[in-house]
């Protein structure tokens, strides 16, 4: 509140020092040599917008500063929390590639000891196989998409996050105040 009374009196200040002649209405019939400004006023012009502006970049340096760090902090966390998130997925992908390499040398080590048993035995054992492959697969199955799922919700999320961060700060930076009243007034008139 004392910062906004600090830039209002500025402001009123700056305006009230007006160059000789500038609220006064001019003729369409003076010469081009009244129309000119002279070097006292150009100067007093220039050192009013020095000033103007000067002050509005000094009272307004820090709120902007904490802002830009504010939002470069909260655009890092995001990105940190996707690489760990993609970084898990991968662990989770590899431990499945894994198990189901091991998958492969199991059935292959069951096929040749049930050769070694009689033909009775040999059929008991590799149905008893097909069927715990059968079962390791679809478990395996339903375990790659469950975390294919997973990863696919949390990168979406992610883009999302990022999307919708990048639209605000677009938003942000590119919306003019003309935008800004019309959403305003179409909001309302939704409402």
């Amino acid at each position: 509140m004392k910062r906004l009374r600090c830039v209002c009196g500025f402001l009123l200040v700056i305006f009230s020092i007006s160059v000789p002649g500038f609220a006064q209405v001019e003729h369409a019939e003076k010469t081009e040599a009244q129309h000119e400004d002279s070097t006292s006023q150009v100067i007093a012009r220039w050192a009013n917008f020095v000033v103007l502006f000067g002050g509005l970049g000094y009272l307004l340096r820090k709120p902007l500063l904490e802002f830009f760090q504010a939002r470069r902090n909260e655009i890092k966390t995001g990105l940190q929390k996707a690489q760990d998130a993609q970084a898990m997925a991968e662990i989770r992908m590899a431990e499945i590639e894994r198990r189901l390499a091991h998958l492969t040398a199991d059935m292959a080590s069951l096929r040749l000891e049930a050769e070694r048993e009689s033909v009775g035995d040999r059929e008991r054992i590799l149905a008893e196989a097909r069927r715990e492959v059968d079962r390791v697969i679809e478990q395996s199955r339903h375990e790659i998409e469950r975390v294919a799922k997973a990863f696919e919700q949390r990168i979406k999320e992610s883009m999302a996050d990022l999307v919708i961060d990048r639209a605000g700060h677009t938003l942000r930076t590119e919306m003019t105040q003309d935008d800004q009243k019309r959403v305003v007034v179409r909001f309302i008139e939704k409402l």
